[in-house]
């Protein structure tokens, strides 16, 4: 590994602009360690380490065959398209990799068969499927990714295999199915690509969804609690429900047989009834106590379904397996508590989930699991990994962290402003857009402004767009990544986004020169999950927010940071306007977990950093 990555080395011969970074050749060494020995790993590696390589290039030199399971797409085709040809060339032989997508991802050919828009209830669906059918007829691999248009989920459902419908073995389009087709190209490669969610889903199907393998590297490793509680849980929807009346009475149909009309409506009103009784107009709800009496009615409801199919053929003999999965979601809801979970009603949908996920993953995934190494920009909240290994329940692994070889001494300023009000009062939010319009002046745009909630977002849309002469992008206008080919080309652009973009988002260059956070970035009070875990750990006698919520957030907060500098050329601004982070104790434990660099409490200092007159 230490050859690899030094002057001269393997690396230095196969990309012309490789630059030695000790930090990524002692995780290199880590990684290639963890792999020799099967000891599971987890690694920081602070922002600019080039992880990718450090893990990609000991796991094809190891002989294993490992999984490489990310939280996002981007990451995957940033994988595929630069990182393991770069890795090939350094090794200097071929690498077969293969990108392996949920079921879900595929055009199922068996619903294609007597498929017409006449199935589809809105005309933008039946004017998108006219425009697939090129696709649809040329497409080798089936795989959504390959479209330049993005079909509704109201349409792709009809024609995605969908792991609830898809009859495996026993389909007669099995032989040229695509997702299998996918598969078995992943069981030949040297390297598979998945998601966490794949990877999840593998997990708790007991196998069979991944090829057999050595080992997993889980990058953006600090999303993998909330990828395990997902697909540990379930949920029950309005969706899901329609969906499966479309295909019943679409096998029985095919089967000639009538449809179980009666069951169908039985079993659509019960869903209506317990919608209706829990399910907010937005947002999520806990049920603390969730609708018995419902909750039954829809089981009842699902088996007579279930009854009504079986043994009617081996079509209607799969949906009523379906159907009683979907019966197993319901009894699932039931009496939370004492199961260790906890459910939440959203807008046509009733979710549930494990509230603590450690046991299962260590039982499932640690103690019986291929060798696992965990990599991260971000997992600790102090010297060590300990919270994230907590939560996990991964008591058994080494840590190595690496910090980043960027100088934010000299490439970035932390601001502070000294005259923000409580977080709490009414006008927190008008004057943290106030604020932010007075720092876009010093910066001539060029700026990600991340907001803790939608509320906020709405706010700084409306007292920005129109108060400063640059472009104003606003998360939910367009795609995430159209937004962001827009960021990155519009250099003076701004960018207002909540969720999602505390993560993965990567703008080297000028694009990105100043980053606005309005506040600390603790979980909304009365989110289900964040909640029910809080009262989990005062259960077990710890405290809330010193073990659960704090280090949370500072995870969080560090992510959100590192969206700032990308590169060795990069120079900006963070501006964290909570000042609870100079008045509340924890502030302290704040600002300790984040990168070392100049701190300023005076606008007149952003000016001076960005070389222009300051303002009022």
């Amino acid at each position: 590994m230490h050859d690899a990555f030094v002057s001269g080395g393997a690396l230095a011969r196969a990309l012309p602009d490789f630059e030695p970074r000790r930090e990524q050749a002692a995780l290199a060494a880590a990684v290639a360690r963890a792999l020799a020995t099967g000891e599971h790993l987890v690694a920081e590696a602070g922002t600019g380490t080039g992880k990718s390589l450090a893990y990609l290039i000991p796991a094809l030199e190891s002989g294993s065959r490992v999984v490489v399971a990310t939280a996002t797409k981007a990451l995957q085709e940033q994988l595929l398209a630069y990182e393991v040809p770069a890795a090939a060339r350094a090794l200097g032989r071929d690498v077969r990799v293969e990108v392996l997508r949920g079921r879900q991802n595929y055009v199922c050919r068996k619903q294609l068969q007597g498929f017409g828009p006449m199935l589809l209830r809105e005309a933008r669906d039946e004017a998108a499927y006219e425009s697939m059918l090129p696709w649809l007829a040329a497409t080798t691999t089936g795989d959504r990714a390959e479209l330049t248009l993005e079909p509704s989920d109201a349409l792709w459902s009809e024609l995605a295999v969908g792991a609830d419908r898809c009859a495996g073995s026993r389909c007669p389009f099995v032989t040229s199915c695509f997702a299998e087709a996918a598969r078995d190209r992943a069981g030949e490669a040297d390297l598979v690509i998945a998601n966490h969610a794949l990877y999840f889903a593998d997990l708790a199907a007991g196998g069979g969804v991944l090829p057999e393998h050595d080992a997993v590297v889980f990058d953006e490793a600090h999303r993998l609690e909330e990828s395990a509680a997902s697909w540990l849980g379930g949920r029950i929807s309005r969706a899901a429900l329609g969906r499966l009346s479309l295909d019943v009475e679409r096998a029985c149909r095919e089967a000639s047989r009538p449809a179980p009309g009666r069951e169908l409506d039985r079993v659509e009103r019960a869903g209506e009834l317990l919608l209706r009784a829990v399910a907010p107009p937005a947002g999520r709800k806990r049920l603390r106590e969730p609708p018995a009496d419902e909750l039954v009615l829809l089981q009842d409801a699902l088996a007579a379904l279930a009854d009504a199919l079986h043994g009617k053929g081996e079509e209607l003999d799969l949906l009523s397996r379906r159907v009683l999965g979907l019966a197993a979601q319901a009894e699932a809801c039931v009496a939370p508590d004492e199961l260790g979970r906890v459910v939440w009603a959203e807008p046509d949908a009733v979710v549930w989930a494990p509230v603590d996920v450690s046991e299962e993953l260590r039982e499932r995934l640690w103690d019986n699991g291929p060798t696992a190494v965990l990599v991260s920009a971000t997992l600790t909240t102090g010297q060590d990994a300990s919270f994230v290994r907590r939560r996990l329940g991964l008591s058994h692994a080494r840590e190595v962290v690496v910090g980043s070889p960027y100088d934010f001494r000299e490439q970035a300023l932390l601001y502070l402003p000294r005259t923000m009000p409580d977080p709490r009062s009414e006008t927190y939010t008008e004057r943290a857009a106030d604020e932010t319009a007075a720092l876009l002046s010093l910066s001539e745009g060029r700026a990600l402004v991340l907001t803790s909630s939608y509320r906020a977002l709405d706010v700084l849309r409306s007292r920005i767009q129109g108060r400063v002469p640059y472009e104003v992008l606003v998360q939910g206008d367009a795609p995430r990544e159209r937004l962001l080919e827009r960021f990155r080309a519009e250099v003076d652009s701004v960018l207002l986004a909540t969720a999602t973009f505390w993560q993965g988002v990567d703008v080297p260059g000028e694009s990105l020169s100043l980053l606005v956070i309005d506040k600390l970035p603790f979980s909304a009070p009365g989110d289900p999950l964040h909640e029910a875990r809080c009262e989990a750990v005062e259960e077990e006698g710890g405290d809330w927010f010193r073990d659960f919520a704090l280090p949370t957030a500072m995870l969080q907060l560090r992510q959100g940071f590192g969206r700032l500098i990308r590169s060795h050329a990069d120079r900006g601004v963070v501006a964290i306007l909570d000042p609870r982070l100079r008045t509340r104790a924890y502030g302290r434990a704040f600002l300790a977990a984040l990168p070392h660099c100049p701190l300023a409490e005076d606008r007149a200092a952003v000016a001076a950093f960005f070389g222009v007159a300051a303002t009022a």
